[in-house]
């Protein structure tokens, strides 16, 4: 071990003298560099078996390059390129040991040599806390206000590639020999683009937290303990205060990117809940924000207990009832509510006795499910008058129940029931010459997309059609080429081959006209008289 850590102290000094920090040339220049695309691929793989050492120096040099500015924002953009980059290599290196590790599990369950390596040990405890101390100040708190974009309806991955084609696939990376063949910071790094840390620092969390759940979980735990003990005070607020407030609201930022499964996530919706009454209005929304994350990258990691937990009709450990009959006791205002549907909607599908009474399984026997279910009624009713909120909320639920095989549970069929009113709220009740009357373009993907996996002949025999006709609105046939681009992405996509015959000749067209456009522009620059 303290021969891979001088060696890696080594290869890290050697690529610092290569960064942007030290030279003054624009990240873009990596690409080129030997020194730095050798170096980087020798981390990478020594990340397989030693990946404490390696995170323990990449993590040094974060904190080296960030401790002289109190802000991401004020850091100069050759700093800024740096961290970027820096970041990227720690999210390819733990990219590279989780890739491992599962290879190594799956041979173990196939009865095959698994080469020697050994369980994904955890981090030490110091490490774990010093990696969420350093990333409290590279993000920011979500603004005031904040609601969740229709584009995080979709894993995060679908996400990047259909909506912002920039990052590409940054897992991917980790098998690269260079790391720099599909590497966004050697293409689009920008040094006002703060934002396109997250992407990285989401990667590094879930492994954080996957390999070292109990430190990652007790620092959290903590800062929650913190926050209400805080708030309890009620002292006047300083400026020192202040920073606390902002540094404790990244810290629960982070918390959606927690790798869990059904036990830990019960665990932080029990923590969650023993203090959510005592947060204060921006704590609150912070959490209304992160938990449906959190609840959604569940469901698609462990979509096995998911289905369990409905199949065997029993509720999350950890008081997801609880926490939602505290969320009604707060919805004071139409935007307020906007913010609490997807939180309240998320917490619900841990709840499955609530889609028996809503699908008239059962009847309501307390004021609580009674509650709960009118909820569910008014999201119905919200999506007829064209509510973003309401819609994301029922797309969301759609989207959760691809992952049954059949319409045994009542959750699925719920969704059965639903599917028509989100078919007919998105695609159908729309005025050409109404104002404001369509969904959003990332929305009505997303609603495409998930009535698709619920209903694909219904969606190939109508909804296709009817996205295709020539008076649709472009938002149709847009949503119609990015869910193509959806399927054939998934491992499956041989199953969706009529989808795509029938967008075909639509897709064609777009293109012979954007040929057409681009032959005429060049020809204008080429002969401009």
């Amino acid at each position: 071990m303290n021969g891979d850590a001088g060696l890696v102290g080594c290869l890290v000094e050697r690529l610092t003298t290569r960064l942007p920090h030290r030279t003054g040339t624009p990240g873009q220049n990596l690409e080129r560099d030997d020194v730095a695309l050798i170096t980087r691929a020798t981390l990478v793989k020594i990340s397989v078996t030693s990946i404490t050492a390696v995170l323990e120096s990449l993590i040094s040099l974060l904190e080296e390059l960030s401790r002289p500015y109190k802000t991401l924002a004020n850091h100069p953009s050759h700093i800024l390129l740096s961290e970027v980059y820096i970041l990227s290599l720690v999210t390819d290196c733990c990219s590279a040991r989780w890739e491992s590790f599962s290879k190594s599990s799956s041979n173990a369950a196939a009865g095959l040599p698994n080469s020697g390596l050994k369980a994904l040990e955890p981090l030490e405890d110091a490490l774990v806390i010093r990696v969420f101390e350093l990333f409290k100040h590279l993000l920011k708190p979500f603004p005031d206000g904040y609601c969740l974009p229709a584009k995080t309806i979709l894993d995060e991955r679908s996400a990047r590639e259909i909506f912002d084609t920039r990052f590409g696939d940054l897992s991917a990376r980790a098998t690269s020999s260079s790391g720099s063949d599909d590497s966004r910071e050697t293409k689009v790094v920008k040094s006002d683009d703060v934002e396109d840390i997250e992407p990285y620092i989401k990667i590094i969390v879930e492994f954080v937290t996957a390999s070292s759940w109990s430190a990652s979980f007790e620092y959290v735990r903590t800062v929650i303990h913190g926050i209400r003990t805080t708030g309890a005070a009620q002292v006047v607020p300083t400026l020192a205060m202040a920073e606390e407030e902002k540094t404790s609201l990244v810290i629960l930022r982070l918390v959606s990117y927690m790798w869990v499964d059904s036990q830990k996530l019960g665990l932080v919706i029990q923590e969650l809940c023993s203090s959510f009454l005592h947060f204060r209005r921006a704590y609150q929304n912070t959490i209304a924000v992160i938990t449906p994350l959190l609840i959604t990258g569940w469901i698609e990691r462990y979509p096995k207990e998911f289905v369990t937990l409905h199949h065997q009709h029993r509720k999350l450990e950890g008081g997801p009832d609880t926490l939602f009959d505290m969320t009604q006791t707060i919805a004071d205002s139409g935007k307020r509510r906007s913010i609490l549907f997807p939180f309240q909607t998320a917490l619900l599908m841990l709840i499955p006795d609530v889609f028996e009474v809503a699908s008239n399984l059962r009847e309501a026997k307390t004021g609580g499910m009674a509650k709960k279910v009118g909820f569910l009624e008014g999201l119905r009713k919200a999506l007829r008058n064209k509510n973003d909120a309401a819609g994301y909320c029922l797309v969301s639920l759609l989207r959760a129940v691809r992952h049954f095989d059949d319409d045994g549970d009542a959750i699925v069929s719920y969704a059965m029931d639903v599917q028509d009113e989100v078919r007919d709220a998105v695609f159908r009740r729309y005025h050409p010459n109404g104002e404001g009357s369509l969904f959003d373009q990332d929305l009505t993907t997303a609603a495409f997309i998930s009535l698709t996996h619920l209903n694909f002949e219904g969606s190939i025999e109508s909804l296709t059609q009817s996205c295709l006709h020539p008076a649709a609105p472009t938002t149709f046939k847009i949503a119609i080429i990015q869910a193509c681009s959806y399927f054939a992405r998934q491992p499956n996509a041989e199953d969706y081959h009529r989808l795509f015959t029938e967008a075909a000749g639509y897709i064609q067209s777009q293109m012979k006209v954007g040929y057409a456009y681009v032959k005429h522009m060049n020809k204008q620059t080429t002969n401009p008289l």
